[in-house]
């Protein structure tokens, strides 16, 4: 038991460097300063104000959002509604590392009649923003009951966007 006292006394007369105390007390603080300021806000990502659509009334319109181009494509400037519920594509010519919208166009009657889609992508601020591409391409209806779509792809030419970007579809 005297043993113990003497290693209990020992260790309370030994004197720890001042330096180790203020540096173990500075790095106290830092972290409480830190858990009382730190928050996380989470933001959703914004970016596209909206799709305008105007149409005679025979297609559907989803603007399914901004992406970027993975591979350069040449243009594929036309292409008919399947009949089977398959997908078809068109697309302006898509170069690597640019942003792309993706439309789905729904045929809704059963017409075989070429359709012009004119697709017009804006961005940045103002009344009309900048214009940064307008694509066209022939859809051609099924000539009976579809329930294909057509997926356009159209490349923005450009590498960084500025926020709102502003999309507007016109079929004819």
């Amino acid at each position: 038991m005297s043993n113990l006292r003497a290693k209990i006394s020992k260790a309370t007369t030994k004197k720890v460097p001042v330096l180790a105390l203020v540096v173990v007390a500075m790095l106290g603080m830092v972290a409480g300063v830190l858990a009382a300021n730190l928050t996380v806000t989470p933001t959703a990502n914004t970016g596209e104000i909206g799709t305008y659509h105007t149409s005679t009334g025979s297609m559907t319109v989803t603007d399914n959002g901004l992406g970027v181009v993975a591979n350069t494509a040449g243009a594929v400037a036309s292409a008919t509604f399947p009949t089977s519920g398959n997908n078809n594509n068109v697309n302006n010519a898509l170069t690597a590392g640019h942003w792309f919208d993706q439309i789905t166009f729904t045929d809704t009657l059963t017409d075989s009649a070429a359709h012009t889609a004119t697709i017009t992508i804006r961005n940045g601020t103002g009344p009309s923003g900048t214009l940064l591409v307008t694509a066209t391409f022939t859809l051609t209806g099924p000539g009976v009951s579809s329930t294909g779509t057509i997926t356009a792809y159209v490349d923005t030419s450009a590498t960084s966007l500025t926020s709102p970007i502003t999309v507007y579809v016109a079929i004819t």
